[in-house]
């Protein structure tokens, strides 16, 4: 085992925490590589303790890491929703015809 990787790897873990805290999506495929290769790196004898840290670690960075997909599918949803708005509502009469309401050129304006 290199110490050396084993600094590596709680510092890419950490790395990682701030880019989820920051919302650095973009960055987290690269560090996920460089976090890789540092575990490749460490081989098989460690230290308990700071492996048990670094598993912690992770295991936060994996809850944030699915916390910020959800965000991410949330705010697709929205804006999907927002640009169907734009086009008009589609609803039913009295007589349960359906009837679009709006549009580009109807008496909703879109609004963010």
């Amino acid at each position: 085992m290199g110490k050396g990787a084993l600094q590596r790897l709680e510092k890419l873990v950490g790395d990682t925490a701030q880019a989820l805290k920051r919302g650095e999506l973009a960055a987290i495929g690269e560090l996920a590589k460089q976090t890789e290769a540092a575990l490749a790196d460490l081989g098989g004898e460690t230290e308990g303790e700071r492996i048990e840290a670094l598993r912690d670690m992770a295991r936060k960075n994996a809850l944030a890491l699915e916390a910020a997909g959800r965000g991410v599918r949330a705010a697709r949803r929205r804006l999907a929703e927002i640009v169907s708005a734009r086009s008009g509502v589609q609803t039913y009469d009295n007589a349960g015809k359906k009837q679009r309401i709006g549009g580009p050129s109807g008496a909703i304006k879109a609004r963010l």
